[in-house]
């Protein structure tokens, strides 16, 4: 009913046109394009006319097809999808750390290893530091694992293949982790002490869909020997709204 309200027919017929383009991967005539969208030549002649004025299709003088240009592709190098995650996770981030007074971190899948891409501090006197840009193994880490775990068969044997200590388990081993895996991708938030830091327990929570081109790990991370008199229960429910928000915010 929201789209209805506010919808723009002829801003809808551009984005229909270009889809259709890019999903066609050649160019098309403006009969084709109009049956690949459902519509009606003559309502999609001043679109295209538009659309190419605009330089966002290339039409070809000898057969009169239409094809995307590359203005496109160049306005999407401009933008970073990390850069973009940074910018909406780190005020919600810090707010996150602020009211649990728990540090958290944020997680993407870089060459194989699961990456720090931002990190909130906790107003706390005794604060956990993972550095922005640090690396860990997918396979020996909670954040790694949940990524891993909503991750596709593929990307996951991909980044296992590129762990040597993934090549020395026996096959006991594997298929124990490879449950462990399964058991995670069940859920969107994972629990567990961290696998190389002890006395912490670290929460992560997925940012993103199952399987999804980008993903990323939120985590909350706990010193077990010390009361922070922060409230725990209310900022793991809190780290699961922030991952939703940052999913939606992402359009991940």
């Amino acid at each position: 009913m929201e789209k209805e309200k506010y919808a723009v027919p002829a801003v809808d017929k551009c984005f229909e046109i270009m889809d259709f383009l890019a999903q066609s991967g050649k160019a098309c005539s403006q009969s084709e394009i109009a049956k690949g969208i459902n519509k009606g030549t003559n309502q999609i002649y001043r679109i295209l006319v538009n659309l190419t004025a605009s330089g966002y299709l290339n039409r070809n003088e000898s057969n009169g097809k239409y094809g995307l240009s590359f203005k496109l592709y160049n306005l999407s190098r401009s933008i970073s999808p990390l850069d973009e995650i940074r910018k909406h996770a780190l005020p919600l981030m810090e707010e996150l750390a602020a009211y649990g007074k728990l540090s958290c971190q944020l997680f993407v899948l870089y060459q194989s290893q699961a990456m720090v891409l931002v990190q909130a501090r906790n107003p706390y006197s005794v604060s956990l530091n993972y550095a922005e840009g640090s690396l860990f193994s997918c396979y020996a880490s909670n954040p790694g694992n949940l990524l891993l775990a909503h991750s596709s068969k593929y990307v996951q044997q991909v980044i296992l293949d590129e762990v040597p200590d993934w090549h020395e388990l026996s096959c006991e081993d594997r298929n124990a982790f490879e449950d462990k895996l399964a058991y995670i991708a069940k859920t969107e938030q994972w629990e567990a002490p961290s696998q190389h830091l002890l006395g912490i327990r670290e929460s992560v929570c997925l940012v993103g869909q199952p399987e999804g081109k980008q993903i990323a790990a939120l985590m909350v991370s706990h010193l077990t020997k010390i009361n922070n008199s922060g409230d725990e229960a209310g900022s793991l429910e809190l780290m699961k709204q922030t991952a939703h928000l940052l999913t939606k915010k992402l359009n991940l």
